[in-house]
């Protein structure tokens, strides 16, 4: 028996009837950033036993008309007595390539520079946004680093989300819930009747809080050290420091500014399962809607989207995320 609302291929190949008969549980789950997107698969595998999707096969997974991902999977793990089968893949997007270990450097680029030549590297498109890609440097290194771990590192100091999806690199402004040429995504509303209860919050905390942060920078010409102090939450008190020098005032006043938005953002958070809506994906924002004052109409960037199915409970959709940066 197939499921009218999922949609899988492997290596190409819709899967038969077996597969759907056998499936216990499909989750997705899409995080902002980097780390790489996964799909499980979990299925009864009592005799007659079951063939599984191979190591290294591509799965594609459509929800309800939305195409969700494509994945390869890297994990096949057999249970025995009882007998189950769990499969896990990675996303697709994510080239192995970028993880082996480089060293260079250049001269006089521009972060967007930078980027737009290692999208080509890989072989993607680049999606960049000019608002956290403009500082120029004199001189800047990557020394036996991975493409992957030297674009987070470069991301972190300018304040971006740096990810990977459908074949293109994207670089966007962290928690602005903007598209690469600065305009606004819509928010998704979240209505009350959609939310499967008692899975909804909305918390505000104190931890973490702090009235600025502090930032070094190397004059390489005079070989002297020097600080930037931006405000972060008036209402706080002490200070973050951030370690890592950097090569100049404006790039340590921009990951100073980018500390201290994040800082902001993390005083509230919103974790919440709703009615399977495939559609949704980190870094999107949504509002909720009707559900109570003081929650509703706040904005909020998606970090984590987890999308699972069972035959029990149908398509779910969970969701994590942080007040959208002011």
């Amino acid at each position: 028996m197939t499921h009218p609302r999922i949609l899988v291929t492997v290596d190409g190949a819709p899967v038969s009837g077996a597969f759907f008969d056998r499936l216990v549980s499909l989750t997705i789950t899409d995080r902002e950033g980097i780390r790489s997107d996964m799909l499980d698969l979990v299925f009864d595998d009592a005799a007659p036993h079951f063939q599984s999707p191979r190591r290294g096969a591509r799965v594609e997974v459509t929800m309800n008309g939305t195409f969700v991902g494509a994945y390869v999977i890297d994990r096949v793990e057999f249970s025995c007595l009882p007998y189950a089968i769990a499969v896990k893949g990675h996303s697709a997007d994510l080239r192995s390539d970028m993880k082996a270990s480089k060293t260079r450097h250049w001269d006089a680029a521009s972060v967007k520079d930078i980027v737009v030549e290692k999208a080509g590297d890989h072989g993607l498109l680049s999606k960049i946004s000019d608002a956290v890609s403009g500082h120029v440097y004199d001189w800047i290194g990557q020394q036996d680093e991975t493409d992957l771990h030297f674009l987070h590192r470069l991301a972190q100091r300018h304040g971006a989300l740096f990810t990977i999806k459908n074949g293109a690199l994207l670089w966007l402004e962290r928690g602005a819930g903007k598209k690469a040429d600065g305009t606004a995504i819509a928010p998704a509303q979240v209505f009350a009747p959609s939310i499967i209860q008692g899975s909804c919050r909305v918390s505000e905390t104190d931890a973490d809080r702090f009235a600025t942060v502090k930032a070094y920078w190397q004059d390489r010409k005079g070989a002297k050290r020097h600080e930037v102090v931006v405000d972060a939450d008036p209402q706080a008190i002490g200070e973050r420091v951030l370690r890592d020098p950097y090569s100049s005032k404006e790039e340590a006043e921009a990951a100073a500014r980018a500390a201290a938005r994040e800082i902001t953002r993390g005083l509230i958070e919103t974790a919440c399962s709703i009615v399977g809506r495939p559609g949704l994906m980190a870094g999107q924002p949504v509002v909720y809607s009707g559900v109570r004052p003081l929650v509703d109409g706040r904005e909020f960037i998606l970090e984590t989207v987890k999308h699972s199915f069972t035959k029990s409970g149908g398509l779910r959709t969970a969701f994590t995320g942080k007040l959208k940066a002011e």
